[in-house]
């Protein structure tokens, strides 16, 4: 078994790179795959939009390819790295880097590309509905969780963005959550809040203490709150730091409500 860790994995190589245009025959795209706008050609592994090409590395391809062969189910993230990567043992945010990589190629039909929190990927398709995989419903789980709980799950918000910080607020507060919002670390702690998150929201870059350096303090304290990360400037290296340090999940801005409400949901039911 060939063993690689090296973030050159994710590095498109010169037979990795997006291939020149060509001029398209009748054949040309006889085994196109149809998406919304979109058309996967698997033998000239390129990505058309409307018919003109779209930039789009190999593994970001292959990716696509195992996304949509799916058929709208959700697909675990164990059975996309032996598809991406057959025969070779990376770490998992090689995937998390690809997955961004193919939510670029698709612009703003990004979100088309869907995040299930401790389960997988899928593609979410209008012309294919599976009928044997029930969609997951996040906002119903968290009121079915508020409903049966004895409290109210409390949840801690430390975003320095004014929009981000009332917009995932009220989003929070729509699904009958409380939540105790901050601009700075310094202004939680410095607030006396008693109450013990049940789930604790950083922004990773905020004025003073960062939230990857609140996260090291807690865990030095022994506080171990599950932890969603939320950063516009994520790279690899410090998605890596966080989720060793035990972070529950980390995602990127524009945070999409339906990955916010399942990974909250996760992490007050963990």
């Amino acid at each position: 078994m060939q063993v690689q860790f090296d973030d050159a994995l994710d590095q498109p190589t010169s037979s990795d790179a997006y291939p020149p245009p060509r001029e398209a025959t009748r054949g040309s795209f006889d085994d196109a795959i149809r998406f919304g706008r979109f058309r996967a050609v698997p033998h000239s592994r390129q990505l058309l939009l409307d018919g003109r090409p779209q930039e789009i590395g190999g593994r970001a391809f292959d990716l696509l390819m195992v996304l949509l062969k799916s058929k709208g189910r959700i697909v675990s993230k164990d059975e996309i790295l032996n598809e991406v990567w057959p025969s070779m043992v990376v770490e998992e945010c090689n995937l998390r880097f690809q997955v961004k990589s193919l939510r670029r190629a698709l612009g703003s039909h990004g979100n088309l590309i869907k995040t299930i929190v401790r389960r997988g990927y899928m593609l979410i398709r209008d012309d294919m509905v599976c009928e044997n995989e029930p969609r997951f419903d996040a906002m119903r789980s968290i009121a079915t969780s508020v409903a049966t709980k004895a409290a109210t799950p409390h949840i801690v918000l430390i975003e320095d963005d004014e929009s981000v910080r009332r917009s995932i607020s009220t989003l929070l507060r729509s699904v009958g959550l409380d939540i105790a919002a901050f601009e700075s670390v310094k202004e939680y702690q410095e607030s006396g809040h008693a109450d013990q998150p049940d789930c604790l929201i950083l922004d990773v870059c905020l004025p003073g203490r960062s939230g990857l350096d609140f996260q090291a303090d807690l865990l030095k304290t022994g506080m171990r709150y599950p932890i969603i990360f939320i950063s516009g400037h994520a790279d690899i290296q410090m998605s890596v730091r966080a989720m060793k340090a035990g972070a529950f999940e980390f995602l990127t801005k524009p945070v999409r409500h339906q990955d916010l409400l399942t990974a909250v949901d996760m992490a007050i039911n963990a």
